[in-house]
Parts: structure tokens; C-alpha cells; sequence
């Protein structure tokens, strides 16, 4: 059993050296960096060679689900990825040790847990929780969202002390069993930005497959949001995929 490593990189090169988490994971796994700017292949090109990183510098300007589902084919085809194997979903922005994402792994096989979600934090002291988990949202509580800026969905990670099936996780990171993220055919890329990792792990629920949080596994996300503010192309964009979300959660309602 292996595991491969996704990362996209919008802009993100000095930000991954500086991280510069990508070196030592790529000494014990597969670790595949996905240009979305033809910048950042120039930038990243030598420092790849040098770490023992495949660099992908073709089709740029994709969306994070279609970018995913690039290396996710280039992991099968092009590396011998198998259906036992682990692909992991990972943010450029987060930093996680390869003792984690190992024993993470061997608690996935222990537990036969098929989509993993781990403890993200916002700082260096792990005192502030990343809100990477979360119940699925309904129409009000995107409206709250987006209106008041209150969250209900949010799961109070404060509370959770042992693996548990959540809704969903945020994109940043997510570890899947290889055949199960080919039985969802990936994310979803009709969704440019936001809320495919939300449409992610919904489809996963209905083929009865939950999200397993294991809250003792830790990462460091470096998280830095978008403007949103009406009107704006996030902004847009985020109002899309919530729609679409919305629409095909009720034409498909979890039994």
C-alpha cells in the first residue's frame, strides 16, 4: 500500500518553499505538485528536481476539483497508483509531518476507514482550531453564512477526543482510499471553487461511506481567504456553488 500526495499550487511557490513541508514527505511517499500558473512551474521546477517532487507543468488555470482529479489520473496512470493505495488531498498552505500522515494511514487500515479527515490548527501553539469540519449546510445556513457571518454548521473539535464520522472536511486535507475516490469520479468539476469538497463527502454519505475526523492527528493550516465581499469573483463564485450544492442535496436526499 502507498500513498500519493496532491498539491496544487495558484500562485502558492514561495509560500511551498517556505512551508517547505513537500521535501520530507516526498522521502517516504509519492508527492505530485500540480502548476495551475505557468509561473509557478518555473519557480518550482529545479526546487522539485532537487526534493524528489513530480511537478506537473501542463493545463493550467483549472479549478481545485479539476486539478485534483489531473493528478489523481497522472497517480494511476502515469505512477502505478492502485486501488488500496491512499490519495491525499493537500492544501499548499499546510504544513503536516510525514509521522503523521503515517500514522494516520495505519489507523484508516486498522479502522477500514475509507475517507479520513484530520485536526487542523491555526497556529503554532495549537490553540486555535481550523473549523475543517462541519455538519452539511441547508439554504439558511448559508444565508446565516454569508449575511451575519454565523456558522451553525461548525463542529466544536474541543468536544471530539476520539475518531468519529463527521459531514464533511474542508478541502485543505482529505485522505482517500484510491477505489473509493474513483467510485465518486472525484470531485466534482463542475464546481470551479468552493464547496466541491462539501459535494465531495455528500456523495461519499450516500453510497454510505462517511468522513472519519481523527482529532489526534494534527496539521497546521496557513489558511489566507480570499476577499469575498459582493460582488467580487470569489464572491460570485461562491454564491454558484452554493446553489449547485443546494440543488442536488434536494434531489438527493441521504436515507
Amino acid at each position: 500500500m502507498n500513498i500519493y500526495i496532491s498539491v496544487v499550487s495558484h500562485g502558492h511557490a514561495e509560500m511551498i518553499k517556505q512551508i517547505n513541508c513537500l521535501p520530507q514527505l516526498a522521502k517516504q511517499f509519492n508527492v505530485v505538485l500540480k502548476c495551475n500558473k505557468p509561473q509557478d512551474a518555473e519557480a518550482l521546477n529545479e526546487w522539485c528536481a532537487e526534493n524528489n517532487i513530480v511537478i506537473i507543468k501542463s493545463d493550467y488555470g483549472l479549478g481545485f476539483g479539476k486539478n485534483n482529479n489531473f493528478v489523481f489520473d497522472y497517480c494511476k496512470h502515469k505512477l502505478n497508483m492502485q486501488g488500496e493505495d491512499i490519495f491525499i488531498v493537500l492544501n499548499p498552505d499546510l504544513h503536516i509531518t510525514a509521522e503523521q500522515i503515517a500514522e494516520l494511514v495505519e489507523n484508516m487500515q486498522r479502522d477500514r476507514v475509507a475517507f479520513a479527515a484530520i485536526n487542523l490548527f491555526k497556529n503554532d501553539e495549537k490553540t486555535i482550531y481550523d473549523n475543517s469540519i462541519r455538519k452539511f449546510p441547508t439554504l439558511k445556513d448559508f444565508f446565516q453564512s454569508f449575511i451575519f457571518g454565523v456558522n451553525k454548521c461548525i463542529i466544536d473539535k474541543s468536544t471530539v477526543f476520539t475518531p468519529t464520522p463527521v459531514d464533511w472536511t474542508a478541502g485543505s486535507f482529505m485522505a482517500i482510499k484510491a477505489s473509493h475516490y474513483q467510485q465518486l469520479s472525484g470531485f466534482n468539476e463542475k464546481y470551479f471553487m468552493y464547496c466541491e469538497d462539501i459535494d465531495l463527502c455528500y456523495r461519499s454519505q450516500l453510497l454510505k461511506v462517511p468522513v472519519v475526523y481523527y482529532p489526534t492527528i494534527h496539521a497546521l493550516h496557513f489558511a489566507k481567504h480570499a476577499n469575498r465581499s459582493v460582488f467580487s469573483r470569489h464572491f460570485m463564485w461562491h454564491l454558484q456553488s452554493t446553489f449547485r450544492f443546494l440543488i442536488y442535496k434536494f434531489t438527493h436526499r441521504l436515507s
